[in-house]
């Protein structure tokens, strides 16, 4: 027996058929076509009814005229309302794009290979590290120890410290203790608790990220960040051992 094939009469390999059943379907959805239709079926319901009344003294005849004329003048300006929706829809419908090449000679294009980023250099090795520079700062600030403490620093962080104007949100260590520090990374997360000019604090510890740098072949501190739920905001003019 010979195959027999059946033809549902709707293309879905054209892609324009796709747009107009799109543009149907969101004419449906729209609420100014569901509130005009409704709005038109239920006054030509309730006409309908008042004309067929017993009350309206007219003859069948002209009943059914009636009649027919309501259903024509619903009927016509649904179908307007319908048109107009599926129009304004249509209208802000973008075109659609066929391409004139077919799937199967379709081919994936390559992207360029991303060439390797650089490998960062590895830190000098110097004695002390930056983790055990660090270190040694913390414990210097607990024992009170503020020559220790100094020395960790760099020479310019030095003489700004140690010049004669002081700013006025200027903040001393009185309390370290070590966070996050690593031999293999320049920068250290410290807990610092802090007092201001008139010797007042919180008596909170808070999370400083410190940077450091090579001078004279030693590493010294650069930098001192606080460090917020945000990011981490360079203070380094006020801190001091």
């Amino acid at each position: 027996m010979a195959d027999r094939h059946y033809s549902t009469g709707f293309d879905i390999s054209k892609p324009g058929k796709w747009v107009l059943v799109n543009i149907i379907l969101e004419s449906l959805r729209d609420p100014i076509w569901q509130v005009g239709g409704g709005i038109l079926a239920l006054a030509t319901l309730v006409l309908l009814l008042a004309l067929r009344s017993p009350e309206v003294g007219v003859s069948v005849y002209r009943k059914r005229l009636g009649t027919r004329f309501l259903l024509g003048v619903g009927l016509t300006l649904f179908l307007l309302l319908s048109g107009g929706v599926v129009l304004f829809h249509r209208a802000n419908t973008p075109p659609t794009r066929v391409s004139e090449t077919p799937l199967s000679a379709w081919t994936p294009s390559l992207f360029p290979k991303p060439s390797p980023s650089p490998t960062p250099s590895p830190l000098p090795t110097l004695t002390p590290s930056t983790a055990q520079v660090l270190t040694a700062f913390c414990d210097a600030i607990n024992r009170k120890d503020a020559n220790t403490a100094w020395k960790q620093l760099s020479v310019t962080l030095q003489q700004e410290r140690t010049g004669h104007v002081i700013p006025p949100g200027r903040m001393t260590i009185v309390h370290c203790s070590v966070s996050d520090i690593s031999d293999r990374s320049v920068s250290g997360m410290l807990l610092l608790r802090t007092v201001d000019l008139h010797g007042s604090g919180d008596g909170y510890d808070r999370p400083f990220l410190f940077t450091l740098h090579v001078e004279d072949g030693a590493w010294k501190i650069a930098q001192i960040a606080r460090c917020l739920s945000d990011g981490c905001l360079d203070e380094t003019p006020l801190i001091v051992p």
